[in-house]
């Protein structure tokens, strides 16, 4: 008896260690089971957050008086600003007097935007809606339409900028130079108006660092006029364009319109991916 025991015994062992190994291979299996659903909470954490940050840009949380308020304050800063680039008739410095008389009057109303490309680069932050985006472009664009109409009964002439049409590599190049001026242009505006960058919190000195700013971007792209700015070369444009009677001018408007909304979007990413991240860390 005590022989078959001990027979009984040895072969009851590798039973004992199969079991373990299979509970080995379960243990195994379960934290791969988990870590799986981990990865998967991950992915899904990060569509919920991809689809707030759609719904945050597609509804607008601002009262119906702001977004009014908006509409009315901005055009009649554009449309000042406008008339200022007539009268200007291209000289940089007065060109960015006047960005600095349309900031001052309408800044703390409106922020003081002027220019769609530079709405644009506040939406591509996510600092404002889609929706109140697209209500400082209308207001942008029927500003420049007023202003133009100022100046065409004040001065008697209205004057846009204007790209005849080349060979294409100037056509590139003059995208390039628009895209590259309000590139730097935006930028300075982020670093300004952003508290952990801003280099004074005197408003005064503030937009004159923004003005400072509109006329290096016009000198990096002299070639082009130096607009910048969509709802001037549009704005501007189409009343030159009925003053003259000749749509010509029209033609290659697209280089004032898709340039600065580019160099404005990548300013944008530039100042939140790039500047922001070369800061000294606080201690």
């Amino acid at each position: 008896m005590s022989q078959e025991r001990l027979l009984q015994g040895d072969q009851s062992q590798p039973n004992v260690l199969q079991n373990q190994q299979k509970n080995l291979q379960q243990g195994s299996g379960d934290e791969h089971q988990f870590d799986v659903q981990e990865n998967e909470k991950d992915e899904l954490l990060k569509k919920i957050e991809q689809l707030e940050q759609k719904l945050k840009n597609t509804i607008d949380d601002k009262p119906y008086s702001e977004l009014i308020r908006i509409l009315i304050w901005e055009a009649l800063g554009t449309a000042f600003f406008a008339y200022g680039i007539v009268c200007s008739r291209g000289n940089d410095v007065m060109l960015s007097v006047y960005l600095f008389g349309a900031i001052f009057l309408i800044g703390k109303i409106t922020g003081g935007h002027v220019n769609p490309a530079v709405s644009m680069s506040f939406y591509s932050s996510n600092e404002i809606s889609a929706f109140t985006m697209r209500i400082y472009w209308a207001a942008q664009v029927g500003g420049a339409i007023a202003g133009a109409l100022a100046a065409f009964v004040i001065v008697g002439r209205v004057t846009s900028p204007y790209i005849e049409t080349q060979p294409i590599e100037w056509m590139v190049a003059d995208f390039c130079g628009e895209a590259l001026g309000t590139f730097i242009f935006c930028l300075f505006i982020h670093i300004q108006v952003h508290p952990q960058t801003q280099l004074t919190d005197n408003n005064l000195i503030g937009i004159g660092i923004i003005a400072t700013a509109l006329y290096f971007g016009r000198i990096l792209t002299y070639h082009t006029g130096g607009c910048l700015n969509p709802a001037m070369g549009v704005g501007l444009g189409i009343f030159e364009s009925l003053q003259d009677g000749n749509w010509d001018r029209m033609i290659n408007i697209w280089i004032y319109i898709f340039g600065p909304f580019s160099g404005a979007s990548l300013a944008s990413e530039f100042y939140r991916s790039v500047y922001v991240g070369l800061l000294p860390k606080k201690q």
